[in-house]
């Protein structure tokens, strides 16, 4: 199970830090403000940390934010990355998009919203009603998946053995 979660936790990182490499991306050798010059993607390829989950493990990380109104589904917000360990260059932005936008749902007459009344957040999902008795439901799913359950029980085997041998130290 710590493994399962380990795999899960490392996805959500590379997939948060990938959202953030792709904004921040400059033309190789082009200077920029104050004559600095970036370093050359192959360089910065070399040197970063990366994901690999190894073995063959396919690692699949999607999120699916979804609004019902009433059982109606008004809005919804969603990506999908089927592939974490080769996501692509339209995925990381798709990724980006639906993580970085606020979802503005407004249920019933006289609605008001001002955006600067959020200071600087600018994710997330906004409901406002003015009717009575609406059954209002957002509904939050993380999508996560591995291919191989071999591969899943080898690392969870051991993790366990690992644990096993700490636990035999201590006694």
């Amino acid at each position: 199970m710590r493994a399962a979660l380990r795999i899960i936790c490392i996805g959500s990182m590379f997939c948060l830090g990938a959202t953030y490499a792709m904004g921040a991306r400059a033309e190789d050798g082009a200077p920029q403000a104050g004559g600095w010059v970036p370093v050359s993607q192959d360089v910065l390829d070399g040197i970063r940390g990366g994901f690999e989950v190894g073995n063959g493990l396919l690692a699949s990380f999607g999120i699916n934010r979804a609004v019902y109104v009433n059982g109606n589904l008004v809005t919804q917000t969603s990506f999908n990355v089927p592939d974490i360990g080769r996501m692509t260059a339209a995925q990381a932005s798709a990724m980006q998009t639906a993580l970085n936008s606020m979802s503005l749902t407004q249920i019933g007459p006289n609605n008001t919203f001002d955006p600067s009344s959020l200071g600087q957040v600018s994710a997330g999902t906004l409901i406002q009603n003015t009717l009575d008795n609406q059954k209002i439901q957002t509904i939050t799913t993380l999508n996560t998946s591995v291919n191989s359950l071999n591969v899943f029980r080898s690392a969870n085997f051991q993790d366990a053995l690992q644990q096993a041998q700490l636990q035999s130290l201590v006694h």
